[in-house]
């Protein structure tokens, strides 16, 4: 097999491992099925979800320690056995308490354990200027295998005795997984696991500027794909399309769209770079959302809605690699590189602890009115993202000028500020 090859087949391999995070999100994914075989209300699923928010975004943080401290072949294998023992005991245990222990766990054995020693494992599979194809392609895969995977269970639905059996099937299929990544992974070359922590490892991320320009543009892209999940019973209720259609439109989004447009985001990124492409993006996103805000909330709109829906999530989807490319992109550190990424993570995965709640308090209070201030909210965090991508841009400009990060950081600050208040004034 070709290096070249090899790659790719070691980045499918590792795709396969984001397998884990099925587990707590099936109360997302199989929102009724889930509530009845547990007994839940719905108060009670979303608190499960905040349970697991509490424990997952310290996570990403110290997960990034832990993925520059130890093998990371090593952590994804710990972290695909302890989730698969958490499945085992939502099956077999019933209880509403051990639920919640089971998704305090979540947080530990996903996020904490997986998350940032697997972006050190894709980026290391990636030469210099091929960040954004390799992401790209492993965003595809992650479709490609939630797709099978959720629909798969789907059929199967009939043919079970209780959905609670579910989570033995996934806990089930992370034990193969695990199995499948001790035989073929590989640790990066010239990466050694320290015998010691070492703190300085975690000051050098903090004070690399593109550590937190990359977590905002984290947090900024995330609050608009997760309230894309609004966009289901916003077509419903607003504009009257049948449920099922907006479920329909809800599974495509976690996966079968990614399947066809995410690689052209890409390779769109190797052929813009970053700052770029975020901003084409976000602005295309900001006219789309507009457009939605804009048009009159009656089923005569339904046809309408529903084509800018769509194209809203297909752009927010083709985004998606944009996420994760500044940090190889502006050459941060390799070893620093999984402490860095789980910073970037705990900043911009934190919206989870407040989004939910604060669009689910929107919709009681306002009713039909309160999705309005949800697509204000996608506006907001657009306008972080272009103005995170012009901070990028100066900066990787300036670093070129200037002895030290700093000192890029600040010119860069101030010329980005000089630039959005000039096209203000130009607008005004």
């Amino acid at each position: 097999m070709t290096t070249n090859r090899k790659k790719y087949v070691m980045i499918f391999f590792l795709t396969l491992t984001t397998l884990c995070y099925s587990l707590p999100y099936l109360s997302s994914s199989f929102y009724t099925q889930f509530l009845e075989a547990f007994s839940l209300s719905n108060t009670q699923a979303g608190f499960l979800m905040s349970m697991f928010s509490l424990t997952a975004t310290p996570g990403y943080l110290f997960g990034g320690i832990i993925a520059d401290k130890f093998s990371p072949k090593k952590v994804i294998m710990l972290s695909q056995l302890l989730t698969a023992a958490l499945g085992y005991a939502m099956c077999l245990i019933q209880g509403y308490s051990i639920l919640l222990v089971c998704y305090l766990g979540f947080g530990i054995s996903t996020t904490f354990l997986h998350w940032s020693a697997y972006l050190k494992l894709v980026r290391a599979q990636a030469n210099e200027n091929e960040e954004g194809k390799i992401f790209g392609f492993f965003e595809t895969c992650a479709a490609v295998v939630g797709a099978v995977t959720s629909y798969g269970i789907l059929g199967l639905l009939g043919h079970i005795s209780s959905f609670r059996v579910v989570t033995a099937i996934y806990a089930s299929i992370l034990v193969v997984v695990t199995i499948i990544i001790g035989l073929t992974l590989e640790d990066p070359k010239n990466e050694q696991a320290s015998n010691e922590f070492n703190v300085r490892m975690v000051g050098k991320a903090l004070a690399h500027p593109v550590t937190w320009i990359n977590g905002f543009i984290v947090m900024g892209l995330f609050i608009l794909a997760t309230g894309t999940s609004y966009l289901n019973p916003y077509l419903c209720s607003v504009f009257g399309t049948s449920v099922e259609f907006g479920t329909a439109l809800a599974i495509a989004n976690r996966t079968v769209i990614r399947i066809f447009v995410v690689g052209i985001g890409g390779l769109l990124l190797d052929r813009w770079k970053t700052p770029k492409f975020l901003i084409v993006c976000s602005l295309s996103l900001a006219v789309i959302t507009v457009a939605l805000f804009l048009l009159p909330q009656n089923p005569s709109m339904m046809v309408v809605a529903a084509v800018l829906a769509i194209l809203l999530i297909c752009i927010a989807i083709i985004a998606r690699p944009g996420m994760y490319t500044p940090i190889p992109e502006a050459k941060v550190p390799m070893e620093i590189t999984g402490t860095a990424m789980g910073i970037t993570s705990a900043v911009g995965y934190s919206t989870d602890l407040w989004l939910y709640t604060l669009c689910g308090n929107w919709l009681d209070a306002y009713g039909n009115a309160g999705y309005r201030n949800i697509l204000l909210l996608y506006l907001a965090g657009l306008a972080v993202v272009v103005v995170c991508a012009f901070l990028l841009h100066r900066y990787e400009e300036e670093k070129e000028l200037r002895s030290t990060n700093e000192e890029a950081m600040v010119s860069a600050i101030c010329k980005t500020m000089t630039s959005i208040s000039a096209s203000s004034l130009t607008t005004i």
